[in-house]
């Protein structure tokens, strides 16, 4: 591996020389705290590199199966920064669904959890050739053999900027998600952005609980950590929130609408004040994942806190468009990032059309789908977002996705994406949902993880029934399929 130059590593560099002694990292396990400082963080970081490249894994996808811990983000680093292509498997996956990313992503060491043992057990046994690491039991043995590698911070060749780093999973639907490959400089394509918006600085602290597997909580509440120099607190229990931002009082917390309308239904059921409900201290509220209604997001900023509402994908590396914290807007989905080429396709007679966008933002591609790659772009090199919206004083405003139609036999059609999503929003265990047409009745294949399902026969159709019972009878689904999740993975 030649020398290279990289943003992350430039982050790096700074924070290493900046605050090395301050404290950075903040992870509650079992009532124990545990912290690292920005210096002790980036010196582990090269020393698991300095041991996964002694070990052969210089340029090799290495996969990342736990729940958010700091474990999780050293490991992250290290592979991005110096060793081969960060791999981050939902927390959430079933065994079927975690053995086809690994196999898809060409996987040659593991770190996991040992809280999916029985997982890891089946996963050994299926792939004998990929090395298994226990965060739990060989991150700190790998960490201490790779001290003895290299000085600190790490005297190691970096990657380069532009180079795949990691792969993420977008939210897949009807098919497992596609792997979407991003770069160093993907990754930091928002920072700036981000700067012109707020004054994120080392008295900051950020309350983590998004999944480090997805982008938003990996890049713009972690990586972008390095950038500002705001501290971490990683949730412990999200069932307990409230208690843990009152203890920990941050001033910055990102989430999906349904949280905020949660913690706003809570604060008038205890007649709690808002702001204090979390915490007392919140400057910053970012908002992104679904639309976020204007009632809401005022109902935040009468409590005094700025609601900010963002739109972005994985492909554009959960960069695309983000509020200005004072603006009075309350029904668009942010103003677009100033450093990225962003415009409507086809617009109707309103303006609206496909979101569409280029720039250092937009991934690499999918691994190993080149057709995928082919069709998610336009002939003069835009992304396709998918998504249809208005572009107005550089703001975005959103209609929806750009929909699959199903025509029945009497005239009308179906459109896929929003009854699907009806479908989705019965239950939280349904995984994906697909329609079609079959013998004339409009049919339903909805996927679960039956292993763990906690739903009856009865519970099915009693949803099924009352759902059926809104809709028009056109849309009403005759006939309806429970399946497994890891089928959508066969074949």
């Amino acid at each position: 591996m030649t020398m290279n130059s990289n943003q992350l590593n430039e982050y790096m560099t700074k924070a290493y020389s900046q605050w090395r002694e301050r404290t950075y990292l903040y992870e509650t396990v079992n009532g124990n705290e545990y912290t690292e400082t920005f210096g002790s963080f980036i010196e582990k970081t090269g020393y698991l590199a300095a041991y996964l490249l002694k070990n052969g894994f210089g340029g090799k996808n290495i996969g990342i199966f736990s729940p958010n811990s700091i474990r999780w983000m050293i490991a992250d680093l290290a592979v991005m920064n110096y060793v081969g292509i960060s791999v981050g498997l939902s927390k959430d996956w079933t065994y079927d669904n975690v053995a086809y990313a690994l196999q898809k992503c060409c996987v040659e060491c593991l770190f996991y959890s040992e809280v999916y043992g029985a997982v890891i057990d089946r996963l050994k046994a299926r792939f004998p050739d990929i090395v298994f690491l226990s965060m739990e039991q060989d991150f700190d043995r790998c960490i201490e053999e790779g001290k003895a590698l290299c000085s600190a911070p790490a005297d190691l060749p970096v990657k380069r900027n532009d180079e795949p780093a990691k792969i993420v999973f977008t939210s897949g639907s009807t098919s497992f998600p596609k792997a979407v490959m991003l770069s160093v400089k993907n990754v930091f394509s928002g920072a700036a952005s981000l700067g012109r918006r707020v004054d994120l600085n080392e008295s900051d602290v950020c309350y983590l609980f998004l999944p480090l597997h997805h982008t938003y909580g990996s890049i713009y509440n972690f990586m972008y950590s390095l950038v500002f120099g705001f501290t971490i607190h990683l949730a412990e229990n999200t069932k307990e929130m409230p208690q843990e931002m009152s203890r920990i009082r941050p001033t910055v917390f990102a989430a999906v609408p349904l949280v905020y309308a949660r913690f706003a239904q809570a604060a008038e059921s205890l007649h709690t004040p808002l702001k204090m409900l979390l915490g007392g201290r919140m400057r910053y509220l970012f908002c992104g994942g679904a639309a976020l209604a204007p009632a809401l997001r005022q109902q935040y900023r009468s409590a005094g806190m700025k609601m900010m509402n963002a739109y972005a994908l994985s492909e554009t590396s959960s960069t695309l468009s983000i509020d200005y914290p004072d603006d009075s807007i309350d029904n668009s989905a942010g103003t677009i990032s100033e450093d990225i080429d962003v415009k409507v396709l086809a617009p109707d007679s309103d303006g609206f059309g496909e979101i569409a966008v280029k720039g250092d933002n937009v991934f690499l591609g999918y691994y190993h789908d080149e057709a995928a790659t082919r069709a998610a772009f336009d002939e003069n090199g835009y992304f396709l977002t998918g998504d249809i919206g208005r572009i107005e004083d550089s703001r975005i405003y959103l209609r929806g996705r750009k929909d699959t139609m199903i025509p029945l036999q009497n005239g009308e059609n179906i459109s896929v994406n929003a009854l699907s999503e009806k479908v989705r929003q019965m239950s939280g265990e349904i995984r994906s949902v697909k329609l079609y047409v079959q013998n004339n009745f409009l049919t339903c294949d909805i996927y679960t993880d039956t292993a763990s399902s906690t739903l009856t026969p009865d519970d099915w159709s009693q949803m099924m029934e009352q759902l059926n019972s809104g809709l028009p009878r056109y849309e009403q689904m005759k006939k309806y399929h429970i399946l497994d999740i890891g089928l959508l993975l066969k074949g």
